[in-house]
């Protein structure tokens, strides 16, 4: 999750009769907008209603080669659909399109059989949708293209294509043997390809319906215009399909996010929902009295102050529990940062980096500015994540030891130390506080110049992928339920590394970690290379998350995890 930088609350709202869900349309397998709900023999039950939220953010981006905003996973959940699929109450991944599956006696190579499926244009979803997809993902690299590296020969074709190179005698390690059959190769065993499979990067796309949106360069290359994610603009005229419980009618970014259930979707007689709404606001307390005169039925993020009012009242609606992820600030390691640190970087020094983290009191933090329970963070990962693995922390806050660090990387009282800045999304209700608590911190302590950086939310996150900063603000939620999850995201190849950290004895690590076939020894050495994060401190972990959300006594489906993943079929809200 990543995948997750932003930590910003934007409105919501609703527009449902924007997009025709008539009081009287009947959807097939399902109840229309504002219809009762009959039980067994007929008897009426509760009437449902379009069921309205907040999101953390507006959407960014629904391309499956460029998401990893949680509010972006979010909405594709409802859209789109892999292999697998989360339970909504364990979050474990359950068969989703897959029906049938064997494995080799070595784990390395496991078939699917794919049940009877239908995209939203009506055409049947098959092993080619899959293999286009995938391939896809590996042709214009994004986000998670890494992910694909577990399969064979994966790494290879992307590499030989982006290069410009042939790939036509490259073996994937990934095939459709048959409309409804997929075989996929693995390097070596992996422990948690149903979870992997779970997660959006690996969903199937209609390749027929892109054709429209399709370009190509001089070199050969194809891409796809970003309008291949957005809704047709009018009959007759191309839009994206889907193959999830819910199709996309309506999209207007800043604006409006309209679904509707989808009547091709395969299981849609338990998609509980008619529609599903979003419309973007930056007003938190405009959200908030929505919420509260029942016009919104979910906040999936409140605001901190929100929250601590909330739960200072002890309003039963709030719900808090651990979360799956870390706050921390991400550090540019590069030698030298051209136009954003003048001559030679200190942070490349790994004595700044962990004098800068030593001078920060995390527990003032925690308690002063975001107030809900939080654990300071000593280690990158989260403590009891994963049974089995146990991060060790790294140093406590220590101010004399700080600066005695400061003075060995030859920065004295932080004299000849460059003016250095700390970049944060405007729109977070939080970071601007943070930001400003660290430039006194280590001011006051330290001696060193820093300079609070704000910037809106697209500019923020070009600027943290481009590694166009010194000092950030940002955050990592785990994508699926294993330490690598966390690990891999500083590989020095992984496209999610944005602190230009690349050190061989960490690769190889994970390489040997992605080779062991004994759990035990596996999880051994992925401590050792978060062993590694912690003391190199390529990120200098903050605070542990927790998973805040508000919603109404009349939702149902919705169930509270770490990981904060929606799965959208139960969700409903009665009227």
């Amino acid at each position: 999750m990543k995948r997750f930088l932003a930590l910003s609350v934007v409105l919501l709202t609703g527009l449902a009769s924007a997009v025709g869900l008539g009081c009287d349309e009947k959807k097939d397998g399902g109840t229309p907008s504002g219809a009762t709900a009959t039980g067994a023999g007929g008897a009426k039950t509760e009437t449902l209603q379009t069921f309205r939220f907040i999101n953390r953010n507006d959407v960014i981006t629904l391309d499956l080669n460029q998401m990893s905003y949680m509010q972006d996973f979010r909405v594709t959940y409802a859209l789109r659909e892999g292999l697998y699929t989360y339970d909504p109450r364990t979050m474990k991944a359950v068969p989703a399109l897959a029906t049938e599956v064997t494995t080799s006696p070595d784990q390395r190579v496991w078939t699917f059989k794919l049940r009877e499926a239908k995209w939203s244009n009506g055409d049947p979803v098959t092993a080619h949708d899959f293999m286009f997809s995938w391939r896809h993902m590996l042709q214009a690299p994004g986000e998670y293209t890494s992910l694909f590296y577990y399969f064979l020969n994966a790494e290879e074709y992307e590499k030989a294509y982006t290069q410009g190179k042939p790939t036509d005698g490259i073996d994937l390690g990934f095939r459709a043997i048959d409309d409804r059959t997929i075989e996929l190769r693995l390097k070596d065993p992996l422990p948690f390809l149903t979870d992997l499979l779970a997660f959006p990067p690996m969903y199937p796309r209609n390749e027929k319906s892109m054709l429209a949106f399709k370009e190509v360069s001089r070199d050969g290359k194809v891409t796809y215009k970003p309008e291949y994610t957005k809704p047709s603009p009018g009959p007759g005229k191309p839009g994206v399909v889907t193959n999830g419980p819910f199709e996309l009618v309506e999209w207007e970014f800043g604006r409006i996010l309209m679904m509707k259930r989808s009547p091709t979707y395969w299981d849609v007689a338990n998609v509980a929902s008619p529609a599903l709404e979003m419309v973007v606001s930056n007003d938190p307390q405009q959200a908030f009295n929505m919420y509260e005169q029942g016009e919104i039925q979910w906040i999936t993020d409140p605001t901190p102050q929100q929250s601590v009012d909330l739960k200072e009242a002890g309003r039963k609606d709030l719900q808090v529990g651990p979360g799956f992820g870390t706050h921390f600030i991400t550090v540019n390691c590069a030698p030298e940062v051209p136009g954003v640190i003048k001559g030679k970087n200190p942070l490349a020094d790994v004595r700044v980096r962990r004098a800068l983290n030593l001078a920060i009191d995390k527990k003032a933090i925690v308690d002063t500015i975001t107030r809900m329970g939080e654990v300071p963070a000593k280690s990158y990962m989260p403590p009891g994540l994963f049974e089995g693995f146990e991060p060790k922390p790294g140093a406590d806050f220590n101010v004399e030891a700080a600066r005695k660090l400061l003075a060995e990387a030859g920065y004295p009282g932080g004299k000849g130390f460059p003016s250095i800045s700390i970049v944060f999304n405007t729109d977070s209700p939080v970071r601007p506080s943070v930001a400003q608590f660290l430039k006194n911190e280590w001011q006051k302590k330290l001696g060193i110049p820093i300079e609070v950086k704000g910037i809106e939310l697209k500019g923020y996150r070009a600027a943290i992928k481009g590694k166009d900063y010194a000092l950030g603000l940002a955050a990592w939620f785990g994508d699926y339920t294993d330490p690598s999850t966390f690990t891999d995201k500083y590989r020095s190849s992984a496209q999610n590394n944005d602190s230009n950290w690349a050190v061989a004895a960490y690769d190889k690590l994970l390489d040997d970690a992605a080779k062991e076939i004994d759990p035990a020894k596996r999880f051994d050495l992925l401590e050792r290379a978060e062993d590694m994060i912690n003391d190199e401190l390529p990120v200098i972990p903050m605070w542990h998350a927790v998973a805040v959300t508000l919603r109404k006594d009349n939702v149902e489906g919705l169930y509270l995890n770490p990981k904060q993943l929606t799965m959208w079929k139960p969700v409903r809200a009665t009227k």
